[in-house]
């Protein structure tokens, strides 16, 4: 396709085309070296950069076919070392041949998708770095590792498995403290009266009167003794709950149901209905003021305030 006076659309589709037009040029004075590229129709051309186009594509899809056969091998050397990996006993070892054993069970068992070692693992079950000492004797958890327990199912564990993983969970305890001890309290105070001595401090504090209900509710647990058993805001006696945390459905007939018939360890105690209701009246207002009555409950007792140099830091090594 020729071009009249020199003007033509460029083929380049990298390029804007434009039309050229001579200016202040007479008709057939622009030579054929003005020209700065070809023009649209050049059949060789077309075709060229269309050979262009199909090599570089297919130079791609050969570049990223390459790029995922290497993902794929990658993922399936990973998977293989993975699930190939068993327990391997080092040099000077830290460990017996009993222990390691054990190892091997608690990972074949998955042990602790439930259970932690120092901190790591599941939240199921229980931190299990300080539960097994070397005065615990093997029977201790015999029935729990065959035939489960709660929310534990049944493992079904041999005699020998049984005695290496509780081997491995001694020498576990063996590497130190998992959780930092409990904060002491410096002064004793009177079961019995302990939850009342706490009240008596909020009403000082706040300059406010306890509801009637609330004070008819104190008498209550005093009179019944509940504090033999029950320590504010902490695990009591026989493994007594905190009321302000446990008591979670504080309705009348809830509360009268477990009074007349007992719960667990905990004993029946009848109460008259009046008693019933004023109970539920001051365990609802305990657990409203929780979190103040806590730190008045800190100051009474003394306790200890927290030392960082205590917990346990740790890396795995």
């Amino acid at each position: 396709m020729g071009c009249k006076h020199g003007s033509c659309f460029f083929a380049d589709p990298n390029e804007t085309a434009l039309i050229r037009y001579p200016l202040a040029r007479p008709s057939g004075s622009i030579p054929v070296s003005d020209r700065s590229g070809p023009c649209l129709g050049d059949p060789l051309l077309m075709e060229s950069r269309e050979q262009d186009a199909r090599a570089r594509a297919q130079v791609g899809s050969v570049r990223r076919e390459a790029a995922l056969g290497l993902l794929l091998l990658i993922y399936l050397s990973v998977s293989i070392v993975v699930y190939t990996d068993y327990p391997r006993e080092p040099e000077n070892s830290p460990l017996s041949a009993l222990e390691w054993e054990g190892l091997g069970v608690w990972r074949a068992r998955n042990c602790q998708a439930c259970h932690q070692l120092h901190g790591f693992g599941g939240f199921l079950g229980p931190d299990l770095t300080n539960r097994v000492s070397d005065d615990t004797p093997d029977d201790a958890y015999q029935w729990i590792l065959f035939k489960g327990l709660g929310r534990m199912p049944a493992l079904k564990l041999s005699d020998a498995d049984q005695a290496a993983v509780l081997a491995f969970l001694r020498a576990m305890n063996r590497t130190g403290t998992s959780l930092p001890p409990r904060l002491g309290a410096r002064r004793a105070v009177d079961s019995w009266e302990h939850s009342r001595l706490i009240a008596e401090m909020w009403v000082r504090e706040e300059s406010e009167a306890l509801p009637a209900a609330v004070e008819r509710g104190l008498d209550v647990l005093t009179r019944n003794r509940c504090g033999a058993c029950h320590v504010p805001f902490t695990e009591g006696r026989h493994r007594a709950a905190d009321l302000s945390a446990a008591a979670l459905d504080r309705s009348i007939p809830s509360l009268w149901t477990l009074l007349r018939e007992g719960r667990g360890l905990m004993p029946a105690f009848p109460m008259e209905d009046e008693d019933v209701e004023d109970l539920s009246g001051y365990l609802s207002w305990a657990s409203e003021h929780r979190s103040e009555l806590i730190e008045l409950n800190d100051r009474l007792v003394g306790r200890e305030n927290i030392s960082w140099s205590a917990i346990p830091w740790f890396e795995y090594q």
